[in-house]
């Protein structure tokens, strides 16, 4: 059970947002189940704080993730420390839970809630949503890639076979938003304003994210070796939520690298 002071001391309350009902919205939502699995997971390692609102309305509970079993589709969630709040979510409908994860607003609906024992205190057992939604709005996030082995964006040719004449880049950093990459190639022109379509990066232990990228400016660069070359920034075009999702998962992953270092 959270601490008598942890309500108000070291959390912001977070309010719940209206997207659930505005289809405009529906690039910030999450719907595979490993990538939504994926994002609970970073949360309870994380111990991060979740404001659970029973109903919508405006009384809440600060509760926490204890344990996801995936086999079952549930989740453990800390029980709240006001008996009123907690029976009002008991009989509820809908639970919405929002907190934060990298600075990303995070949001989802359960509609399954009971009361168990785990691990010698009271606690709840909720369904795991089959949707979520990740709702950034400020900059992005941005984590530089490895040195040694650097991510590549492959590059349709212009005015060649797409599928098969790809021209492939360097890149320097990346993030949600977009990324920035070494303009270095014979071929490919980095121009502000140019548009390149169904470009390709290959995430290690994750996967390959099909992009569309727009370059933003071009500016010289000294890399670490002390060479000099041109540095493109580059931001992605419609970028698909399950495709934002990898990235984000690339992301964490390459933090929890450099933490273990």
């Amino acid at each position: 059970m959270l601490a008598p002071n942890q309500e108000t001391e070291t959390y912001e309350v977070l309010e719940p947002t209206t997207l659930f009902s505005d289809e405009k919205n529906e690039k910030f939502r999450i719907r595979s189940e490993i990538d939504i699995l994926f994002i609970l997971r970073g949360i309870m390692q994380a111990d991060s704080l979740i404001t659970l609102y029973p109903d919508y309305e405006s009384d809440f509970i600060l509760t926490s993730i204890l344990a996801i079993n995936s086999d079952r589709k549930e989740m453990v969630i800390d029980y709240g420390i006001n008996e009123k709040h907690c029976q009002k979510a008991l009989n509820s409908k809908e639970l919405v839970f929002v907190t934060t994860q990298n600075r990303v607003k995070i949001e989802f609906v359960c509609n399954q809630i009971k009361k168990i024992y785990f691990n010698n205190k009271d606690a709840f057992v909720v369904n795991i949503p089959e949707t979520l939604l990740r709702i950034q709005r400020r900059n992005h996030f941005r984590i530089s890639t490895p040195i040694v082995k650097p991510l590549k964006c492959a590059i349709p040719i212009p005015g060649k076979n797409t599928t098969t004449s790809k021209a492939e880049v360097a890149l320097l950093d990346i993030s949600c938003g977009g990324t920035a990459v070494i303009d270095q190639h014979p071929i490919i022109n980095f121009d502000p304003g140019i548009i390149y379509d169904n470009c390709q990066i290959m995430l290690p232990e994750i996967g390959t994210i099909n992009v569309t990228i727009q370059v933003k400016n071009t500016y010289e660069i000294t890399l670490r070796n002390g060479q000099n070359c041109m540095r493109a920034g580059c931001q992605f075009i419609n970028l698909a939520a399950n495709m934002e999702a990898m990235i984000q998962r690339y992301i964490i992953k390459q933090e929890q690298m450099r933490k273990m270092k």
